[in-house]
Formats: structure tokens, sequence, C-alpha cells
């Protein structure tokens, strides 16, 4: 049986190799993937960090700001094109990947 120092010890230990996880996790250049479905949350937290509306987004991107309010209700059908220049505005990439 742990004694009380011991299991605090043993707890202490876990927070910090977490610690080293989570600056190692902030720090990577590994890219923060989210399936397609996601797309239109994603779309309006990155807008919202931004402080901007969605037309300002849409004018930005040179898109109607029906076709971009769309695509942040997910009721769009984005081409590829326009999913190139809302990222390039909202500072994602689009991955592909083909199964």
């Amino acid at each position: 049986m742990k004694t009380k120092q011991g299991l605090l010890k043993a707890v202490n230990q876990e927070i910090q190799q977490l610690r080293v996880l989570a600056a190692s996790i902030e720090a990577s250049d590994e890219p923060d993937l989210h399936p397609i479905t996601e797309l239109a949350s994603v779309l309006e937290k990155r807008r919202q960090n931004l402080g901007l509306k969605p037309h300002e987004i849409a004018e930005l991107c040179g898109l109607s700001a029906n076709t971009y309010r769309a695509m942040e209700l997910d009721k769009g059908n984005p081409t590829i094109n326009t999913l190139k220049s809302v990222g390039q505005v909202l500072n994602y990439k689009i991955w592909i990947e083909l199964i």
C-alpha cells in the first residue's frame, strides 16, 4: 500500500510528464487535421478568433457573402479553389487524402 506522500509524488511526476507532452504538442509543426465534416465549425471559429463578420471574410476572399455564409452553415458546395481562397484568409490548408 502506498503512502499519501508516495501517491502525491507519483501524481506530481505524472503532471510533469503531461506538461512536457503538452509543450511538445504546442511546439510541433505537425498539422492539426480535421475531417471535412468539421469545416463549418472550423471556419466559424477561425473567423470569430479574428474578430471578423462573415461578410468581411467573404470580401477578403473575393466571394459573395451568401457563398461564405453557406460554407459556415454547412450548406455550401464550395470548389477546391474556393476552399483555398478561404484558407488563405483564415490560415488553413486543404489536405486531400484518397483512400
